[in-house]
């Protein structure tokens, strides 16, 4: 490996640590999605989804606020119907995992330790959707889970060289990298280890 490619190596490895993760955030505007969405601002680079824009940066989490009963009914019977829940329908028909943070009234259903008939009901809808990959988490759980959450969806792009570090944190089973990405000697063998199949693009 010469000095150049070496050095840009330990430049991409040291943006990756110092960077604040990304989070594309769908909320229905509400005061207190704005007001979460602000909190959040405090902690991650945030970009608010837009229906009628394509995201401008690529997102280590994808998070739904406010989600209520009707949007979580509808998307686990593939029914969208709305902007936000044909959104996520597209992502999840791309195997994109997605965070959901119920509303209050379905965060009693969510929490309950006896729910009754009709939650156990709206429980199996939430059942699916976290079949489907999804993950239901409440606001109070939300910071600390994305910052615990390893996520190379940032490397397919960015990175001209994917280290053992990088893999070692990888979660999925499933890697997009462009054709001029470089892996490492060791980042093969624990590539090969983990059983990660490489998709070049």
């Amino acid at each position: 490996m010469d000095m150049q490619a070496l050095q840009r190596l330990i430049q991409e490895v040291v943006s990756i640590v110092n960077t604040n993760k990304r989070v594309l955030i769908v909320h229905p505007q509400t005061t207190i999605s704005n007001r979460q969405v602000e909190t959040l601002k405090s902690y991650f680079q945030v970009e608010e989804w837009q229906a009628d824009t394509p995201s401008q940066m690529f997102h280590d989490a994808t998070v739904f606020l406010e989600v209520d009963q009707s949007f979580i009914v509808s998307s686990a019977q593939g029914l969208p119907h709305s902007p936000a829940s044909l959104f996520l329908t597209e992502l999840l028909l791309k195997d994109e995992p997605a965070i959901l943070v119920p509303n209050e009234k379905m965060s009693v259903v969510f929490t309950t330790k006896e729910p009754n008939a009709y939650m156990k009901m709206l429980l199996q809808h939430m059942k699916s959707l976290q079949e489907f990959g999804c993950e239901f988490q409440l606001f109070s759980q939300l910071i600390p889970s994305i910052k615990d959450k390893e996520n190379l969806n940032h490397y397919d792009i960015q990175a001209d060289f994917i280290t053992e570090e990088m893999i070692r944190s990888y979660k999925g089973q499933q890697l997009k990298l462009p054709f001029h990405t470089k892996i490492t000697p060791l980042a093969l063998d624990l590539i090969h280890e983990k059983g990660i199949r490489i998709l070049r693009n």
